[in-house]
């Protein structure tokens, strides 16, 4: 029987814990997954082994995080070939790409391979994380294929604009109140405020 993949966003500006909140998803569930950043930040990916996307052997490891570079693939200017190999190499498991606005087009279009992820996830059985600092740095078609948020604390607020989905009003109190919590808890001093958000499904 094939599982429900799905798409998740997971937004926080620096120091609430977004990394480690994923690698949490992934333990907790012992799935197999890529974590994709651009240089190798940020640091909580550096003790997974580095996995080769371009050889279809190498991403067939049973289980457990293997980092991914994409800055490794490029070839000229405005061209990363990640996705292409990530989607030609890649299924059954889970893709964080952390901190994408280094290495995502806001027009997906621009990606043949990106799009074609975010049209084939479900059939390929991938579950794809999209870690952002603000939701503004999430390509407006994502918002589309998405079925969970986890809101963190933020300092740009969502603008409905970019946010294409009928639950941002939603997202947006949710959003006021993780503020709110994470800036006591901040005051506090006890660290309370890291890995703190709340779901919002749509």
């Amino acid at each position: 029987m094939q599982r429900d993949a799905q798409i998740t966003i997971v937004i926080g500006r620096n120091g609430t814990g977004k990394s480690t909140f994923c690698e949490k998803i992934v333990k907790g569930i012992g799935a197999r997954a890529l974590a994709v950043t651009y240089n190798g930040m940020p640091k909580i990916w550096r003790p997974y082994p580095e996995v080769d996307i371009t050889h279809k052997k190498k991403m067939t490891f049973p289980k457990g995080i293997r980092q991914v570079i994409a800055g490794r693939y490029e070839e000229g200017r405005n061209k990363n070939r990640v996705f292409e190999h990530i989607y030609i190499n890649y299924r059954d498991g889970m893709i964080i790409f952390d901190d994408c606005r280094g290495y995502i087009n806001s027009a997906v279009d621009s990606n043949q391979y990106f799009r074609q992820l975010l049209l084939d996830f479900r059939h390929r059985m991938l579950d794809i994380i999209f870690v952002v600092h603000s939701p503004a740095d999430v390509p407006p078609r994502v918002w589309g294929f998405t079925s969970t948020v986890w809101v963190g604390a933020t300092d740009a607020l969502v603008n409905k604009s970019q946010v294409r989905t009928s639950s941002a009003d939603r997202i947006i109190e949710t959003q006021e109140e993780v503020n709110r919590i994470f800036r006591a808890a901040k005051a506090r001093g006890d660290n309370t405020h890291y890995g703190l958000f709340r779901r919002v499904d749509l």
